[in-house]
């Protein structure tokens, strides 16, 4: 016997075996009606799209040229350089070396001098030997091959020699440095003080001028430095 829940379920399935087919009917002529609608409008769209697509792209590469700043070098103050470096040979084809932890030209300047930040020059003697050149400041000339230090002026010798003084003009080219400002030096000859210098031959020829004061190291006269040491003026 069949219960008012059963009867309920069989006319459920009884309606939709009659109605099924007409409305899939419905749904798939709906379907195609829409379809119909949307594919040309989207096809519009696309060509469209197409065809404006130039112009958006030409406005979108004038905004990112309009974002990035132009540099007119000719306007500009000074041209910086951290970390520069600057290499060359002199006369005799000796290699040399010009660093600075910071270079400034002025563009608009008459000549090619560029100021140096912690300054340092490297040259080779003649006879292997290197030269290093440190200071505060300097002023770099490349085309005279010109270098000069300021400020706490150190050159060291790799045979032990060190000399401090304010100020030093080098001449890169020639290998020649002179300083008219006090110096104080030490190393494997002993201790001096001047009232001046002049480096001949990239540090092989030292030559202290003005009054000097000169104290030999007990061992100088066993071992000869390599670098000659002179006074233009008797020691004291």
């Amino acid at each position: 016997m069949k219960t008012p829940l059963d009867r309920a379920f069989a006319e459920a399935r009884l309606s939709i075996t009659r109605n099924g087919p007409s409305m899939v009917r419905r749904r798939y002529s709906r379907f195609v009606s829409l379809a119909k609608r949307v594919l040309p409008a989207t096809a519009l769209a696309l060509l469209l799209l197409v065809a404006v697509w130039p112009r958006i792209q030409t406005a979108i590469d004038g905004l990112r040229i309009a974002a990035t700043p132009k540099i007119d070098a000719s306007e500009a103050r000074e041209v910086r350089m951290v970390d520069a470096h600057y290499a060359g040979v002199d006369r005799e084809n000796r290699p040399f070396t010009v660093t600075a932890e910071v270079a400034h030209q002025a563009p608009k300047s008459s000549d090619d001098a560029i100021s140096l930040d912690g300054p340092k020059a490297d040259l080779t003697t003649s006879t292997g030997n290197w030269n290093e050149l440190t200071a505060y400041v300097g002023l770099y000339q490349p085309q005279a091959q010109l270098l000069d230090l300021y400020g706490n002026v150190e050159l060291y010798q790799d045979r032990g020699n060190e000399i401090h003084s304010d100020s030093v003009r080098i001449d890169m080219a020639q290998g020649t440095a002179v300083s008219h400002d006090p110096v104080e030096g030490q190393g494997t000859f002993g201790h001096v003080n001047a009232e001046g210098l002049r480096i001949l031959n990239r540090g092989d020829v030292i030559i202290f001028t003005g009054h000097t004061t000169l104290d030999l190291a007990p061992h100088a006269g066993k071992t000869a430095p390599a670098s000659k040491l002179a006074s233009d003026k008797a020691p004291h």
